[in-house]
């Protein structure tokens, strides 16, 4: 099987494009949600979420969601499915341009344990000033708001890295206290060959940033926004920015060195 962890925080704005995206590409979703707005009540629509936690429940008192917080699912769907199955981890802003099963298929053709993956860091750009009533930014009102955001937000800056894929095995677990590494420890430690890409949308529209610039205390749940609504680039540490045209051209399908290489020459830190 592949099994999804999926981490969300407020994103009834971006859920069901998400889903729809990428509700094929698992065979169950375990959800952790921190969410003050309606998306758990949306996820539970969807027939292969399994189970829905509240990051209230997980939570002890004082403690800020981090990564081995996906403990808690980990052990939820191994108490359900067993072990041995591939997980994919999951958060509510992003969106697969690979098949992750595809993936899995090749992965196991290899022998490897993990897959890296390159994230495409999708923001609104300087461009899109114009589209938007500076009196409006507030309230998004303005005609492109009903388009999905897929449609709307067209630049991205390349990329980040990071483990998103790996097979279950005895011993496999989260640290208590681990956070800043998405994968578990215990994991074998041979990587597939290349790496697929997904789109991450944390940035979707004024209101949307607005609102999410108070949400950094919510720890990785809550993408904290820049200052800057429109800009030239994702962030300060990425060197440059493509305007999304359907693909991502020599991005797409590299070899697990060729991006590593690609990782130090646009991303600064």
């Amino acid at each position: 099987m592949n099994i999804g962890l999926l981490l969300t925080y407020n994103e009834t704005d971006i859920i069901d494009e998400m889903m729809h995206a990428n509700r094929h590409a698992v065979d169950a979703i375990f959800v952790l949600d921190g969410s003050t707005d309606d998306t758990p009540e949306k996820l539970a629509q969807y027939p292969n979420v399994h189970t829905i936690l509240r990051d209230a429940d997980v939570l002890k008192q004082g403690e800020t969601l981090r990564d081995y917080h996906r403990q808690v699912l980990l052990e939820v769907a191994r108490a359900t499915f067993g072990t041995g199955h591939w997980y994919t981890l999951m958060h509510g802003d992003e969106i697969f341009h690979d098949n992750p099963r595809t993936v899995i298929e090749q992965a196991e053709k290899q022998g490897a344990k993990r897959v890296n993956w390159a994230a495409m860091q999708f923001f609104l750009h300087t461009s899109d000033e114009t589209s938007y009533k500076q009196t409006d930014l507030q309230t998004d009102l303005q005609a492109d708001i009903n388009k999905d955001v897929q449609t709307r937000v067209r630049w991205y800056s390349p990329f980040w890295l990071e483990i998103r894929q790996f097979k279950d095995q005895a011993g496999v677990h989260y640290p208590v206290g681990q956070h800043g590494k998405v994968i578990p420890a215990g994991v074998g430690w041979k990587p597939y060959s290349r790496v697929p890409v997904f789109k991450h949308y944390p940035y979707r529209s004024p209101k949307q940033m607005i609102e999410r610039l108070g949400a950094s205390s919510r720890g990785f749940s809550g993408t904290a926004a820049h200052t800057s609504i429109f800009r030239d680039r994702y962030a300060p540490e990425y060197r440059r920015a493509f305007r999304f045209d359907g693909g991502f051209g020599h991005f797409e399908n590299m070899h697990l060195l060729t991006a590593l290489w690609h990782w130090r020459q646009l991303v600064t830190r």
